[in-house]
Parts: structure tokens; C-alpha cells; sequence
């Protein structure tokens, strides 16, 4: 379906006019008479196992029932479904709460954040218009309407989004939101005064990763040499910042049972929060003790406080009760890397592979180690045997031309660059390390055409002009 700019952020009024107008004509009867039709609540107290969490919905739903046309009793149900992870009947409840209480911003908002969960976002955005026709103050639902707006790759109407949050008082959080959104989707349009100006106006004593994403990002736009590990993030994707939002905020209360109360305490880490985390973590371990992801949850928390030997003191216990647990292994080999304890780190990572094959993360980590200790021979056996349970990935085969081409295995180099520039056709890097490898090989009229390529695609890649000055310095290129 195509989106039109105009639909997302400028009809508000008429979706509501609709939508009022489809109200009125389904309320009355061809009398004219009122006729107020209340949809039954949605129940899903059925789908879910856990005792408590199923007891808490009925109680809610019931009270929904008992009295229909309370949109207080309605949004709750809605709220309680949103807690723990029922998006579908969310989504309907928020919908039915609505029509009982059209002034009420919360219904609409929440069912747009609920959409958008989903990847929904045509529907999220419509829903989030009616929201912010209630009240455009919210500063929230500019943020979310912004980012959503880029991922459609609507940078204009996004850009907007981000000047309607501006309008209203912001807080240090959310003025971070704003510019960076503000920044990368002028980046996206080219505008890259308006991106530097943003970024650099944001004060932050600890910057988010995604702020320096996209600093790395409108370095690269300026021809600025970045660090390598910089270039890593300049190739990333931009995950989405958060910032306040009390309205989403207070669906948290009405979690319940074993999987809502461990999202609400992965969210309190995530959020920076896992000293509070720490008592919910407790309680569930006391009344769930076969339950061995909260041992990685636990060691988490104490992880993102600082306190390692606590957590690693926990993975060991946990072990004990879980020996074939393939988490406990790779988050015990992360903190014994950590600790600068690489043998034991190592042994960890081998057993959560042999424990789970198809764990990605394990075979990186021990890649990552290989390399970092200078066991490059292994380091590449390794990526290689994680070749067998990967989706196509074009870094792991760049990785790989690396690695063959330190080695002196020049054709295996060719190779992996081939399938890098497979999988990632406009990569220049790619192109001027094949143009390296097969120079190597004496391969020279298909270097020249490799470089060529890798030139005509980004001449001002400082890779490309390393390689390039390689092969003017080996004679396969001339100076002119």
C-alpha cells in the first residue's frame, strides 16, 4: 500500500470525524432513538498457564463484564493483557475502551504503542493521530510517531514529528530523543548541518550508544577518518532511543505471574533500574526455583550493578542445579573473559556450543577471545564451523577474507570477499581487499577491475585508498 505523507500526520481531524460519524450512525436506531451497543469484553484468562496470572484476568475481565460500559474497568482489562504479553487482545481491548471514552488519550495512545510492537506501523500511526488530536502536548507520542515514520523511510513527515515534540516543555531525557531523531532522520535527507547541530547540542555526560552511532555515521558523510571500531558502528543499525513516557509507564502495575513479572524485571535492568530489579528477581526465584533462567536474570541484574564476583558466584551455584544449561555456560565464559581469565573463558564458550550448536553468540565470543589471545588459526576454524548454523552474514565472511589473507591463503581471501560482495554488492571494502588478494595471486587484470569497482562505488573510502596506494606501490597499479 502506498503511504501518503498527508494520511500520517495532517488528517487527525478527519480519521476522528470518520470515526465519530461511523459511532453516531452505529448508535442509532432507524428511529433515531439511542441505541448504545457495547461490545462483550475480550477474555483470554484461557491462554496462559499461570495460576496467578490467569486468576488476575478473570477478576479483571469479570469486573468488565459486571459493569460494560465502564471504560475504566475496560482499559484495565486492556492494560492487564498489555502487561503480560496478550498483544492481540490488547489491541481490541484498547479499541473497545475507546469507543466507551473517545476524550480519554490513554486508549488510543496505548493502542498505538501495542501496533507498533507489532510492526503494524500503518495502523499504529493512525491510531497515535487520533491520540495526538486529544492532546498534542504529549510529548511521547511525537517521539513515537517520528521513529516510526523513519522506519517507513518517510524522513520528511519524521522530521516534523520531531519539531511537534520540540514545541512543548521536554525534559533532559526526551530532549536526548528528540535531537537524535532529529539527527538521523536530517541525515537521511541529506541535511547534514541540521544532524551535526542536533547532535552536538545534546548534553549528556554518558552519551547512548545510538548517539554515537550516528555520530560515527555523520562522520562518515563528512570524510572524516574514523577509528575502526567506530566504522563497526557506522555500519550499524540505529536502534530506536528511548525516553518519558508516564502513560506506558503505568501498565507496568499490572503485571502478574512468572513470564509478566520477569519481562517487568528485564525492563527494569534494560531501563537502568536493577537495583529495584533485584527484589522482584528474589521473590520469583523463591516461588519458581525450577525455573533456570532466572539464575541468568539474577546474574544480569548484579551484572549491570557492577557486581561481578556476586554473579559469577551465582552462575557457579546455578550450574550445580542446571549442569547442561547452554546460558549459564556463555554468561559465565563472558565474566571469566572479563576477569581476563581466558582458559576458563574459553572452556565455557566450547561447552555452550556443544550444549547448543546453533548458539551464534558463543561461536563470536570465542572468536572475538581467539583473535584478542592471537590464536588466529583456531579463531578461523571456528567461523567457520559457525558458517553451518548462520543466516548469510557478509561481516563474518569479510572476517574471514581477513583472516585467509593474514594467513597467505589467497584464494580462500578471494572467496570470502566473493560472498561478501554477494550478499552486500555495493561494498567497496570488499572490493579493494579482492583487489589486494588477487594481486597476490598475480591476478592482475581482474584486481584492476576489482579496484576499479570498489573506486567507482566510494573513492573516498580510506580503505579503498589504502588499497589502492598498495597497488601503486606494487607495480599493479600506475601513479597516474
Amino acid at each position: 500500500m502506498t503511504f501518503n505523507h498527508a494520511v500520517f500526520r495532517y488528517s487527525a481531524s478527519v480519521l476522528i470525524a470518520v470515526a465519530k460519524t461511523t459511532l453516531t450512525l452505529v448508535l442509532l436506531g432507524c428511529d433515531a432513538t439511542p441505541m448504545k451497543q457495547v461490545a462483550s469484553p475480550v477474555d483470554a484468562s484461557l491462554s496462559t498457564n499461570d495460576n496467578e496470572l490467569q486468576t488476575y484476568i478473570r477478576e479483571l475481565y469479570d469486573r468488565a463484564v459486571r459493569e460494560p460500559e465502564s471504560a475504566t474497568h475496560r482499559g484495565r482489562l486492556g492494560m492487564v493483557y498489555d502487561a503480560n504479553g496478550f498483544k492481540d487482545a490488547a489491541i481490541e481491548t484498547y479499541h473497545q475502551t475507546y469507543l466507551l471514552d473517545t476524550n480519554d488519550l490513554r486508549w488510543p495512545y496505548l493502542k498505538s504503542l501495542a501496533l507498533g510492537r507489532q510492526g503494524r506501523l500503518q495502523e499504529a500511526i493512525q491510531a497515535m493521530n487520533v491520540a495526538i488530536e486529544l492532546d498534542s502536548t504529549y510529548v511521547a507520542s511525537h517521539l513515537a510517531m517520528g521513529f516510526w515514520l523513519m522506519d517507513l523511510g518517510e524522513f520528511e513527515a519524521a522530521c516534523e514529528a520531531f519539531d511537534e515534540a520540540d514545541l512543548n516543555n521536554v525534559d533532559a531525557k526526551n530532549r536526548t530523543a528528540i535531537e537524535s531523531g532529529r539527527a538521523q532522520c536530517s541525515l537521511e535527507r541529506g541535511d547534514l548541518d541540521t544532524a551535526i547541530r542536533s547532535l552536538d547540542s545534546i548534553v549528556d555526560d554518558e552519551l547512548p550508544r545510538y548517539v554515537e552511532l550516528l555520530q560515527a555515521k555523520v562522520a562518515r558523510a563528512q570524510g572524516i577518518a574514523i577509528l575502526a571500531d567506530q566504522e563497526v558502528f557506522a555500519d550499524t543499525a540505529i536502534d530506536q532511543p528511548s525516553w518519558s513516557d508516564p502513560i506506558a509507564g503505568s501498565v507496568v502495575e499490572y503485571t502478574r505471574g512468572l513470564s509478566g513479572e520477569t519481562m517487568l524485571a528485564q525492563k527494569l535492568i534494560d531501563g537502568g533500574r536493577a537495583i529495584d530489579a533485584l527484589p522482584l528477581i528474589s521473590s520469583l526465584l523463591n516461588r519458581y526455583p525450577a525455573e533456570s533462567y532466572l539464575v541468568e536474570l539474577h546474574s544480569s541484574a548484579l551484572i549491570a550493578l557492577g557486581r561481578i564476583d556476586e554473579a559469577i558466584e551465582v552462575l557457579t551455584s546455578g550450574l550445580e542445579e542446571f549442569p547442561r544449561n547452554h546460558l549459564i555456560h556463555f554468561n559465565l565464559g563472558l565474566l571469566r573473559e572479563m576477569q581476563e581469565q581466558f582458559e576458563d573463558a574459553l572452556r565455557h564458550y566450547k561447552k555452550t556450543i556443544e550444549l547448543r550448536n546453533e548458539f551464534i553468540p558463543a561461536y563470536d565470543a570465542q572468536t572475538e577471545l581467539l583473535l584478542r589471545i592471537g590464536e588466529t588459526d583456531f579463531a578461523r576454524d571456528v567461523l567457520e564451523e559457525s558458517l553451518e548454523y548462520r543466516q548469510p552474514d557478509w561481516n563474518i565472511h569479510y572476517r574471514l577474507g581477513v583472516i585467509h589473507g593474514g594467513h597467505g591463503d589467497w584464494e580462500k581471501s578471494v572467496a570470502s570477499f566473493a560472498r561478501v560482495i554477494e550478499l552486500s554488492p555495493q561494498n567497496s571494502a570488499a572490493y579493494a581487499n579482492m583487489a589486494l588478494s588477487l594481486a597476490e595471486l598475480r591476478r592482475i587484470r581482474e584486481a584492476k577491475d576489482a579496484i576499479a569497482r570498489a573506486s567507482a562505488i566510494s573513492p573516498g573510502n580510506p580503505k579503498v585508498k589504502r588499497a589502492v596506494q598498495t597497488l601503486i606501490a606494487t607495480g599493479v597499479l600506475s601513479a597516474e
